[in-house]
């Protein structure tokens, strides 16, 4: 049994080291980055195993509870990074997402995900015991990442070389460490909800946060490492409970799934509150000019200005200033005779009036609610990124 299992891992080390050798010579001699392409490359390896060695259908004992901590944290992050975009802006996607281009992008690009995952999976089964194994599987997926992103930077400058680094290699180092992990714990399953929340957005999300392509990298390099550290932790009261028959795991898990989904469904709140589509919107404030009623890091719910609404004096609008957005409370109303009523305004820390009227379509809104502290995070990412 032992040879077989060494002639085993002699055959799989030699296939993932072929397809290693053939992924980094096509990023030096034929720098061809489609999905197609990429995709065929590890289809016929991928292919050829599972005719020798079979499909590997059992379940790994860790399939659901991976699948849902990576479902909930994936989806955390994207609500926590969009909210912050906001604040920060948005950057467009390179891609144009017409249907034609949808299509075009999707569907490749899905398989390549599928067929990558599958080899994952594979290995982490066949190769369970051989270290090298593990090694090489996760160099092909570091070096399709890279063939994936070839032409996306100038290689020949110096800059390009840097970005190229920061942006694809060093995130995909960590990514395919943290999908061995959760293959190899939890099987196929968390991979691809990981690799479709976050990856399959490239293709068809319209708009990203603009942080910036280096704490992008830090980002990106930061979150599977974190999320891996995290999910390693929560399962350990299942490795507990295996050895320890008195340990109430049920309980602990009903907690669990309690807290984050309490912890969700605030996000999600959060979430509708800032996307602009309803009546009521929040907004972090980044300064101090209306303490002690509004401290900066708080955040303020609004109510969208209805035409018939008419403010009056003591309430805090919410208004536009050339490219800023001001909350300070309304001091006095003039109204001018053939043009409507202007807002003199003033926060509540300031020694002096604003200085300057504010007409009724600058106005956004008006206060309704303030929360404190929510808004800290937003405004500190803020702060450090426009340094």
């Amino acid at each position: 049994m032992l040879k077989n299992y060494k002639k085993s891992y002699l055959v799989i080390n030699i296939i993932l080291g072929l397809m290693v050798t053939f992924l980094i010579f096509n990023l030096l001699v034929f720098k061809k980055s489609n999905y197609e392409f990429l995709t065929l490359s590890i289809l016929i390896p991928t292919v050829l195993l599972i005719l020798i060695y079979g499909y590997e259908k059992k379940n790994r004992r860790f399939k659901y509870e991976l699948a849902f901590y990576i479902f909930f944290y994936c989806v955390l992050f994207l609500l926590v990074t969009y909210i912050a975009g906001l604040f920060i802006g948005f950057t467009s996607n390179d891609y144009k997402l017409n249907l034609a281009n949808l299509i075009h992008n999707m569907i490749p690009y899905a398989l390549l995900i599928f067929i990558s995952e599958t080899l994952r999976y594979q290995i982490s089964r066949k190769g369970d015991g051989s270290t090298l194994s593990f090694i090489l599987v996760t160099l092909v997926m570091i070096l399709v990442d890279l063939g994936l992103f070839l032409a996306t930077y100038d290689l020949s400058t110096g800059d390009g070389q840097i970005k190229y680094i920061c942006a694809i290699i060093l995130p995909s180092i960590f990514k395919n460490v943290a999908l061995l992990y959760f293959t190899k714990r939890g099987g196929m399953l968390p991979s691809l909800i990981y690799r479709i929340l976050l990856d399959f957005k490239l293709v068809v999300l319209p708009i990203f946060p603009k942080f910036g392509i280096y704490f992008d990298s830090v980002i990106n390099t930061i979150l599977p490492a974190l999320m891996m550290f995290i999910i390693h932790i929560q399962i350990k009261p299942y490795i507990v409970e295996k050895e320890n028959p008195n340990y109430n795991l049920k309980k602990k898990v009903f907690v669990k799934y309690v807290i984050f989904t309490i912890i969700f469904t605030i996000v999600l709140v959060v979430n509708l509150l800032v996307s602009n589509v309803f009546e009521y919107r929040l907004l972090a404030i980044g300064s101090g000019s209306m303490t002690p009623n509004i401290y900066k890091g708080d955040a303020i719910i609004y109510k969208i200005l209805n035409k018939n609404y008419d403010p009056q004096v003591g309430e805090i609008l919410v208004f536009r200033k050339e490219s800023k957005i001001i909350v300070h409370r309304i001091i006095e109303v003039v109204e001018i005779e053939n043009e409507g009523k202007i807002y003199y305004t003033k926060g509540d820390a300031n020694a002096d009036p604003d200085g300057y009227p504010i007409e009724r379509s600058s106005i956004v809104g008006t206060v309704k609610a303030r929360v404190r502290y929510i808004g800290i995070p937003s405004v500190a990412l803020q702060e450090v990124i426009s340094r």
